[in-house]
């Protein structure tokens, strides 16, 4: 099968399962409530859902840009995110990774106090990355021309936030995103009004896919050395790195970013790229939280 029939299938297939679980799954929910609990499935396919969308931030997935940019679109919708924002920012992530900009890891004690670098830095982990995602698509129904005003405020800075910003004020792009924003919400807003006296039940399954995505995000960069495009390939049993497209070989994803996922374990090999460490342990890991950038200053 080609690598394009098959992307096809599988954004298929999740995108059903996830229009399924919120507007059938509900119909058994009301004669069974404990059904409540299959929520856990689109949770769990969130990974690969993003890993496919992923394929089409890089021009990889096979149907052309056009094509792509359709799928990527519905991906976004079934993810809970406008796809345009969600690509440029990856595509900023892969642009400047492991510089100041793009290092959440990280903090400078020369700057910053550790109580709030470490409370910023947990808010981020534990769910909050994936809540400015979801809350962001929706600001692109505020009037132009406050988007306008937060965009030339947020330029006073430096940050991967304002340059997005400033691309994503522009007529073009706030168009798509606002078409895409009124998906989601016309998505779960219906979802809500299926599931009835249920509704209570999406939002743990929620605060879930906006903890396993926020955990995730950061995964394969945590205690990378700044300064250069660096990544941890982490070990995962074979059945699960086929589940995730393989998204496990990050390193080599990086040396190589338009090479489409079933083409990444063979190229670890000739690249002698072997795993850094268990994905699971480099899990548990970033919980210990940021990383200074130098020694903290003594009083």
């Amino acid at each position: 099968m080609s690598d394009t029939l098959l992307n096809l299938r599988l954004a298929g297939a999740l995108l059903l399962a996830q229009v399924l679980s919120l507007l059938a799954l509900p119909l058994w929910v009301r004669a069974w409530p404990a059904a409540g609990c299959l929520l856990l499935v689109p949770v769990a396919l969130t990974l690969p859902l993003w890993a496919l969308m992923h394929e089409c931030m890089h021009g990889s997935f096979g149907l052309g840009a056009r094509g792509e940019q359709l799928v990527g679109r519905a991906l976004g919708v079934a993810f809970g995110a406008p796809y345009r924002a969600l690509r440029l920012g990856h595509l900023l992530h892969h642009r400047y990774n492991r510089t100041e900009l793009d290092a959440s890891d990280s903090w400078d004690p020369r700057g910053r106090r550790r109580v709030a670098a470490f409370a910023g830095y947990y808010a981020r982990l534990l769910g909050g990355l994936y809540l400015v995602e979801v809350v962001g698509g929706l600001a692109a129904w505020l009037p132009r021309g406050l988007l306008l005003r937060l965009a030339r405020r947020a330029s006073a800075r430096d940050s991967l936030g304002a340059r997005m910003l400033r691309v994503l004020t522009q007529p073009a792009a706030l168009h798509e995103l606002r078409i895409d924003a009124a998906c989601v919400i016309v998505l779960w807003t219906a979802a809500g009004l299926a599931w009835g006296p249920h509704a209570w039940m999406l939002l743990p399954a929620w605060l879930a896919r906006a903890l396993l995505v926020s955990l995730h995000d950061n995964l394969y960069h945590y205690g990378c050395p700044l300064g250069g495009d660096d990544a941890w390939s982490l070990r995962l049993p074979r059945p699960l790195a086929l589940a995730m497209l393989h998204f496990n070989h990050h390193a080599t994803h990086h040396r190589h970013p338009r090479l489409g996922w079933r083409h990444l374990p063979r190229q670890a090999r000739l690249d002698g790229r072997a795993p850094d460490a268990a994905w699971g342990g480099m899990l548990l890991r970033q919980l210990r939280g940021p990383l200074p950038l130098c020694a903290p200053e003594r009083a």
